[in-house]
């Protein structure tokens, strides 16, 4: 990988961007830039980070975040050609390519908010790579989070009443980011949609199932603790008291010690 001159950068990106509006000479020559830029030295996992399900060239931060700075003007002067590259990205195989998809949905205006959210939708059903459900969620989908929050918590709801865990996986992840924001109140609702999972405790769903409720017990442990009790009481599969036992530690001594002693009533019920 060369070093990253930040005058040649500026160029190479120019140059990319001329091809805006024309989506096969703008990957063919993304293509070039990345293979320009490519780290082949680091190993998967050396970052800390669990390898990618795809092809990734390694691309260092720096030059992702220039492309995404450039390019986030032409998309807000140009949505219509925006959202048909983000299209033509996300069905490239490489990750940086799928990246920039998501990107380029993060800076289109809020008008187009339909075209934004079917794909939030679509491309989630469509990926098991982590950090691209993250990207999804945090740029993808970063305008309706800020300035329509109440939109994007209607469609998260949307996500986990639908019997599709493709979907159901999207919008577990979504529940941190939105209860870590003082200003959204409504955690009741995500009880209320959050039982009958935990009730089912799919092993598909388990970790961002505890994600999910681990950030509602830090946001809320006493209505936290109750939505947990509630469930332990109520019939469900042997894989709730695993997400319960793994998500206590959450929650201050007094109710880890009531949820510790309620699940062992219900394994002496059971048994």
């Amino acid at each position: 990988m060369p070093a990253i001159q930040l005058a040649r950068l500026k160029i190479q990106i120019s140059e990319l961007l001329t091809f805006f509006d024309s989506p096969p000479d703008f990957i063919r020559e993304l293509h070039e830039i990345y293979e320009f830029y490519a780290d082949r030295t680091r190993r998967p996992g050396q970052s800390g980070k669990p390898k990618p399900l795809i092809q990734t060239y390694n691309v260092p931060r720096q030059v992702m975040r220039r492309l995404y700075s450039d390019i986030a003007n032409f998309v807000v002067d140009d949505p219509g050609s925006g959202i048909e590259l983000a299209d033509r990205l996300w069905e490239d195989r490489w990750f940086e390519c799928k990246l920039l998809a998501i990107n380029i949905l993060g800076f289109l205006p809020l008008k187009h908010y339909d075209q934004v959210v079917a794909r939030l939708s679509k491309w989630g059903r469509t990926i098991n790579e982590d950090a691209l459900i993250d990207a999804l969620l945090q740029d993808g989908a970063i305008k309706i989070r800020r300035e329509m929050p109440d939109d994007f918590q209607i469609l998260v709801e949307e996500w986990l009443s639908i019997s599709d865990s493709s979907l159901q996986k999207l919008g577990l992840r979504a529940i941190p980011t939105l209860v870590q924001n003082q200003k959204f109140d409504n955690l009741p609702v995500f009880y209320r949609l959050l039982a009958p999972l935990l009730r089912e405790s799919s092993t598909t769903l388990e970790i961002d199932l505890l994600k999910a409720i681990r950030a509602l017990g830090y946001r809320s442990p006493q209505e936290t603790t109750y939505f947990l009790k509630q469930n332990i009481i109520a019939p469900h599969k042997s894989g709730t008291a695993v997400i319960v036992r793994k998500c206590i530690d959450v929650f201050p001594i007094e109710m880890q010690a009531q949820l510790r002693e309620l699940l062992r009533e219900r394994m002496r019920v059971d048994t």
